[in-house]
């Protein structure tokens, strides 16, 4: 039988570096474009003063 060969323990650990890096610069990328190009948001209207405790006075009335 023939002795199956491990890859060496420095090839590993330079895989795995390298496999880290592409992905943290993934996710950021995704982050990237995330951010600057946000499709997710809802339109923006202006708010509206007419209407909830906006226009209360803060001096209660006396009854």
């Amino acid at each position: 039988m023939e002795k199956e060969k491990e890859p060496k323990l420095w090839v590993t650990v330079l895989k795995l570096v390298i496999g880290a890096i592409v992905f943290i610069g993934v996710v950021g990328v995704l982050l990237y474009y995330t951010a600057e190009f946000n499709t997710y948001a809802p339109p923006e209207a202006p708010p509206s003063t007419d209407w909830g405790i906006a226009t209360d006075s803060p001096i209660r009335n006396k009854r």
